[in-house]
């Protein structure tokens, strides 16, 4: 009987950065996914968020904002904007800019007042 411990774990894991839930991947689907974002695979799956985290993650931006989302994951926005990007459509981090810069406005209104 072999000893199971002696098993390598596949390099081609990708764990979700919110979950922590890891799932099967290969290359192929790495490398595709680094190509459609313009980084290598491994950049990518470091960026890796699940579907379900990922639906969670566009509730939060969209109720609280990109800055208070950010905030809630305890990341900076760039690492926020990389999740959005390179997990879902690129529309919504448009949408959420545009959100985030409407509430810049107001507050810099509400300021000057």
């Amino acid at each position: 009987m072999k000893n199971k411990k002696n098993k390598k774990s596949s390099p081609n894991r990708i764990k979700c950065q919110i979950s922590g839930i890891e799932r099967m991947s290969n290359k192929t689907y790495l490398a595709n996914k680094g190509e459609k974002n313009g980084v290598t695979g491994n950049v990518w799956a470091s960026f890796y968020v699940s579907k379900d985290e990922y639906k969670k993650l566009v509730q939060e931006v969209s109720d609280i904002g990109f800055d208070g989302a950010a905030n809630h994951y305890g990341i900076d926005k760039e690492r926020l904007n990389k999740w959005l990007r390179y997990n879902g459509r690129g529309g919504f981090v448009k949408i959420a800019n545009k959100i985030e810069e409407r509430a810049q406005n107001v507050e810099q209104t509400l300021a000057t007042v």
